[in-house]
């Protein structure tokens, strides 16, 4: 029968695990953040070049049907969100995935966890009374 020192190792290597698990999950996050973030703000910024164009060619040449159609398909060439573009979006699901992978391997390391320190609680427990009981000499 394992003794309370074994349980304390199980109690921390799975707390050592939640620990890795949640920064392994923060710095994926973070990226995730980053990547729908700054595309974001390049999306906008490409599309505010867009309508900047199209104003100005609707401004410098008036009254010509052709050139104002010309002028409007502009806004059909918009940039869309992050997940609008294949390799983008397969990113963005791809680190959604791996959090929610790591999600629950950390949930399984925290419930291991308190397990184990449960056992080595309980284990020390029935250490010290044993250790008692043997120094009484009645």
């Amino acid at each position: 029968m394992p003794d309370s020192s074994y349980y304390n190792d199980l109690y921390n290597q799975n707390k050592n695990a939640v620990k890795s698990y949640g920064s392994n999950i923060d710095k994926l996050q973070k990226i995730l953040d980053n990547l729908n973030d700054k595309m974001s703000d390049k999306i906008r910024n490409v599309n505010n070049e867009f309508d900047d164009l199209k104003s100005d060619m609707n401004n410098a040449i008036r009254h010509n049907s052709a050139f104002t159609t010309c002028a409007n398909t502009i806004t059909d060439e918009k940039e869309k969100g992050v997940t609008a573009d294949y390799d983008l979006g397969a990113a963005v699901d791809e680190l959604e995935a791996e959090i929610t992978r790591i999600g629950g391997l950390k949930s399984q390391a925290e419930s291991d966890r308190d397990y184990y320190n449960q056992k080595y609680k309980d284990k020390r427990d029935e250490e010290r009374q044993d250790f008692w009981s043997d120094l009484k000499f009645w």
